[in-house]
């Protein structure tokens, strides 16, 4: 079954009260929070913990998969891959912290990325660390109740193409650690994504869904770029197991010069899944339809 999810990059990842009003009104209740948000005790983090809660209380809000931090250089590093073994231990023990500390905010999920962007000749070494990180993140997961979701990342990331994702998540039981395809990530490679999604789908729990222009990860509304939206859902519709499909689409509409109104951010999310859903019979009827008065 095909379960639908939004991202809180839709909002910029904090919750703020017309952001939380918005969601009292939306049609979604699965989200993907990013946990990020919650590594500086600042105000706004403050906030956006309280206001999640209260959603979650109210029974408007439901983390359906969780976004683990995944940015950071030094004494601030989110990077599982550290060559440093000791900056790559206390990452692990910061991601304990934060998945216990906020455990009441936790899904079913988290999305993992593998890495930044090192060179590629530091992979083979950086996969053995990421490996490693996520053998130690295994025992919180069991604690806490997750499967821990590898992302396919784009460029010189840790977890690019498919073979270093299946020599990643090979090292563990399905049920434990999964993949979150990213369908934005695949770049230059989008008209491979349907063998992708076969090749990948016993591991797959999870998607990322964007649209892709040709040069750039600029993850649009499904629908605006070139993606051939029809073929990808018979792809993921052919998968034999549950899989959570998260919006994430907030290049776009965080690129505008103007703040957006956060209901208007939902209702472009809830149309993108109403295509989702009916591609295969409108974007033929789209590509057949002619413009009155332009024959």
């Amino acid at each position: 079954m095909i379960t639908y999810a939004l991202s809180a990059g839709a909002f910029k990842n904090h919750v703020t009260e017309p952001i939380a009003a918005a969601i009292r009104k939306s049609r979604f209740r699965n989200f993907e929070p990013y946990f990020g948000t919650f590594i500086r005790d600042d105000e706004a983090s403050r906030l956006t913990a309280r206001l999640m809660r209260e959603l979650v209380k109210e029974g408007v809000y439901r983390p359906a998969s969780v976004h683990l931090p995944f940015y950071g250089y030094g004494d601030d590093c989110w990077d599982p891959s550290c060559l440093d073994e000791a900056c790559r231990k206390d990452l692990v023990a910061r991601l304990t912290k934060l998945v216990r500390d906020y455990a009441d905010l936790m899904a079913p999920m988290v999305t993992f990325h593998a890495s930044g962007q090192p060179p590629l000749h530091e992979h083979p070494q950086r996969i053995g660390q990421v490996c490693k990180s996520i053998e130690e993140l295994l025992p919180v997961a069991r604690e806490v109740g997750f499967v821990i979701n590898v992302e396919f990342l784009p460029r010189t990331c840790v977890g690019n193409c498919t073979e270093e994702l299946l020599q990643i998540v090979s090292n563990f039981d399905a049920d434990q650690v999964g993949i979150c395809l990213d369908v934005n990530h695949i770049m230059d490679r989008y008209k491979e994504l349907p063998a992708m999604i076969d090749l990948l789908a016993p591991r797959i729990r999870s998607f990322h869904i964007c649209d892709y222009d040709g040069v750039d990860e600029n993850h649009w509304m499904p629908g605006q770029g070139i993606h051939d939206w029809p073929e990808i859902m018979r792809h993921i519709r052919a998968i034999d197991h549950d899989v959570l499909l998260i919006l994430e689409t907030s290049m776009q509409l965080n690129s505008i010069n103007r703040s957006v109104d956060p209901i208007f951010a939902i209702r472009q999310n809830e149309n993108a899944c109403w295509f989702l859903e009916n591609c295969e019979r409108i974007q033929p009827e789209m590509a057949a339809f002619k413009l009155p008065g332009n024959q």
